[in-house]
């Protein structure tokens, strides 16, 4: 159950009162708040709330609805998203009025003074805070020409959803920002029956649901590849897959899936900064490593988590531990399933500042996600260093098994 909005949670977020008394404002609320750079944040914090708790209870309903919206969106990548919204509309993005200290204060001040983006910004805002995404290969196409060929993208999902009957509604958007095709399908249906227990008698009964799919699609044409993240089966999410490469990209699902080396790591002197190139890297460590000794049925597995102080980078945490252990011998001999890195990069936006990610990759997949800057930059160092071997062909009885059904 998602938790009601708390204004006072909220206030303790922002840390520019100029915006709460422009928010007041706009409700034609006059609010005077007599806060400095040297009040205490607990006292700021108890200004705001008084002040919101002396309002009407209409007062409080407009003023609520404000701020719990810009709170649902008050993240690491709202700012950035209005910005690229208003360099795309040709539109003076930079913050002037208010001066602005974090992520809640920057979203909170484009929500005042540039509210026409905010139904755009939700968005691609969506696309960024879902998780499970899936990275495919797609051919290089014009983004212009791949934004048109949605309308067509529409007809054939909404055929493939209603092919046995089903009376499914489809509901297809999409824009484009910073040269990345954004895509969402959703699809509802009174199909589903599902059993729920009632409320009263508490036992439990059949109940008729709306069954609700949805698909999340980037297309990344300068890098060659589809994100795609559907809430429903793998089988389904293959055909949609297909459907949105044969339209939108001119080519088809060809059964390849990613693919990763980790035999570096099982080398003393394998070091990302060797191969660095123009990445902003400052530090690199490995935190947690997955292993398996024998074959088949015999195989045995290990997992292990790498303690290291804030000190150590590289391969010393994991050889330490080896040592430590007395498994450095046999390490040499098991197969590598999986490495979790820990990775420190320079903020782009905050020179003096650092950006930490964690990092797991597998021999066929990675935990990193092209949308995001940082885990552009450790794609390129894994590219680098011979890691990240890009797509191969995925195991034959995959694509075999993949009947086709939305072909007539």
């Amino acid at each position: 159950m998602a938790k009601a909005f708390s204004a006072k949670q909220y206030f303790k977020k922002i840390y520019a009162p100029d915006l709460i008394v422009e928010l007041y404002k706009r409700h034609n609320i006059v609010a005077l708040f007599e806060i400095t750079e040297q009040t205490p944040r607990k006292n700021a914090v108890g200004i705001f709330t008084d002040f919101y708790s002396s309002l009407s209870p209409e007062e409080k309903i407009l003023v609520d609805e404000d701020l719990a919206l810009v709170a649902s969106v008050s993240t690491q990548y709202a700012p950035s998203l209005c910005i690229n919204l208003l360099k795309k509309k040709g539109i003076p993005h930079e913050v002037t009025q208010i001066e602005c200290t974090s992520d809640h204060d920057k979203t909170m001040y484009y929500y005042l003074f540039h509210k026409d983006i905010f139904d755009e910004m939700f968005f691609f805002h969506d696309f960024y805070t879902s998780k499970g995404y899936m990275r495919y290969e797609a051919k290089k196409v014009d983004l212009e020409a791949a934004s048109f060929a949605t309308a067509e993208l529409t007809k054939e999902f909404t055929r493939i959803v209603n092919k046995d009957e089903n009376q499914t509604e489809c509901s297809v958007n999409h824009n484009v920002l910073e040269n990345i095709l954004y895509v969402t399908a959703q699809f509802s249906s009174g199909k589903e029956i599902v059993t729920e227990q009632d409320k009263e008698t508490l036992t439990m009964r059949p109940v008729t649901k709306k069954k609700e799919e949805k698909i999340h699609i980037a297309y990344l044409p300068e890098d060659e590849e589809v994100l795609i993240k559907y809430t429903g089966g793998n089988y389904e999410k293959l055909i949609f897959l297909d459907t949105f490469l044969r339209i939108v990209c001119k080519s088809g699902y060809e059964a390849k899936e990613e693919s990763y080396s980790l035999t570096s790591f099982s080398r003393d002197d394998f070091d990302l900064v060797k191969t660095n190139k123009g990445v902003p890297l400052m530090t690199w460590k490995v935190k947690g490593v997955s292993i398996s000794f024998g074959q088949d049925k015999a195989k045995k597995k290990i997992k292990f988590t790498i303690p290291s102080s804030m000190h150590e980078s590289g391969m010393t945490p994991l050889l330490t531990t080896l040592r430590d252990i007395g498994i450095e011998k046999a390490y040499k001999e098991a197969s590598i399933d999986s490495v979790t890195l820990g990775m420190t990069f320079v903020n782009k936006d905050k020179p003096e500042k650092s950006i930490p990610l964690n990092v797991t990759v597998s021999r066929s997949k990675s935990s990193l996600c092209s949308l995001f800057i940082y885990d552009r930059y450790a794609r390129n160092l894994l590219k680098e260093a011979g890691i990240d071997n890009g797509f191969v062909e995925a195991v034959k009885k995959e694509k075999d098994n993949m009947e086709k059904k939305w072909e007539m």
